[in-house]
């Protein structure tokens, strides 16, 4: 009996063992399905090639293949030239300038047809610089940050413009300390218009090729960012003004008084963003204090491109007005012109003024209403009637003898 009774026992045992076993086993083999399910999810469906998603995740590095072909170019004899007119600037040449005493020999780099090739190599350039920045630098703050998509918008604007303006105000000092002359002989902005005005140094023209390049730049990112449309139209406003401004300043031989004007625009807009940066990022201690700073900024910027202006197309190149346009000479200094560049830069100031001082009463009228809701209601003072009624029966009662004397 008792090796019938042990014998059951090792069997029921087994059993159990071979149904936990069998339990363990349909466990792993949903863990292992779980996982790999898992692992499908997390990652990403890679999108057709040439499709519009391909084109948008991979169109950094497409943009880098487009500008190896080029640069490889250049190392080939049959190619070299044909590669050498989008990546290095064109027309340097030597020519002999007239002086009060005597001549001097120019060495330099003048404005022409090419420089549109350039200016398409450097747009796509812009494009690369642009998509290692948004991966490598602006998407990681942005994880951290947790902003809305409202706010994503503004954060990458302002980190894209802030890298651009230091970039702009650094290359626009040296211009400025090569032919200013440590920044106080202002009259250099336009004396010596036009001979010496067209020709640059290789730095001088691809600052100019660098800024239109960059504005340029921004249509294709319409794309790439799949902007909505209240922003496409507000940075198509702001890229247009940029293109014109720039490109008829170094066309039509304005480049002094236009890298003059650019400095003063980059720092105002270098001090902003660096605020706006600051704040996503909660600095508020940063943020409140470069706020302050840019309103100053602004405004003395502002101020200062007005009296540049002035100075430079209402009194400087009065003196050597020309009756008519010249394109071989790069001479566009007639009443016409230099009055309607007068003018709109001028008008560009006080739009800018006007927006300006239209943001901060809203934010000032904004600000009043928050004050407003937190204050607390005042709750209405309720009548003391039964006082009221106690006083007039006691002022009743001393007039009259009789309740008095019941009382008594």
């Amino acid at each position: 009996m008792e090796k019938r009774n042990t014998s059951r026992n090792h069997i029921r045992r087994s059993m159990g063992c071979s149904k936990k076993g069998r339990t363990s086993g349909k466990k792993t083999k949903a863990m292992v399905e779980a996982r790999r399910g898992g692992g499908a999810r997390h990652k990403k469906a890679t999108p057709p090639i040439l499709s519009h998603d391909f084109v948008i995740q991979n169109h950094g590095d497409i943009m880098s293949c487009i500008l190896m072909v080029f640069i490889v170019g250049l190392m080939f004899p049959l190619t070299s030239p044909l590669a050498a007119v989008f990546i290095a600037p064109q027309y340097n040449e030597t020519t002999i300038m007239p002086s009060e005493n005597s001549q001097y020999e120019v060495t330099g780099y003048r404005n022409g047809i090419l420089d549109v090739a350039s200016i398409i190599f450097y747009t796509i350039a812009w494009v690369v610089i642009h998509a290692i920045l948004q991966e490598y630098v602006l998407d990681k703050l942005q994880r951290k940050a947790h902003l809305s998509k409202a706010s994503n918008f503004k954060f990458t604007e302002s980190g894209h413009m802030l890298a651009f303006s230091i970039y702009s105000v650094a290359h626009a000092l040296h211009i400025l300390q090569e032919y200013v002359q440590g920044y106080g002989d202002f009259k250099r902005i336009w004396i010596g218009y036009p001979e010496e005005h067209r020709w640059m140094s290789s730095g001088y023209k691809m600052f100019f090729i660098f800024q239109i390049s960059y504005w340029l730049h921004q249509f294709p990112e319409f794309y790439f960012q799949k902007l909505k449309k209240d922003e496409i139209r507000q940075k198509t406003f702001i890229s247009v003004l940029h293109i014109l401004f720039i490109t008829a300043a170094y066309f039509m031989n304005f480049t002094r008084i236009g890298v003059a004007l650019l400095l003063l625009e980059y720092t105002s807009q270098a001090v902003f963003h660096f605020a706006r940066l600051s704040h996503f990022l909660d600095k508020k201690t940063i943020s409140k204090p470069v706020f302050k700073l840019w309103n100053v900024v602004f405004v003395l910027a502002r101020i200062g491109s007005a009296v540049l202006a002035v100075m430079t197309f209402w009194y400087g190149l009065r003196q050597v007005e020309s009756p008519y346009v010249d394109p071989s000479t790069g001479n566009f200094n007639t009443t016409f012109v230099r009055l309607n560049i007068l003018l709109l830069i001028l008008l560009l100031q006080l739009f800018q003024l006007w927006s300006f001082v239209t943001f901060h009463l809203t934010k000032y009228k904004e600000s009043n209403k928050k004050k407003g809701d937190k204050k607390p209601a005042a709750q209405p003072i309720a009548p003391k009637k039964k006082q009221r009624n106690e006083d007039s029966q006691s002022e009743s009662e001393s007039l009259d003898p009789k309740t008095a004397k019941k009382k008594n």
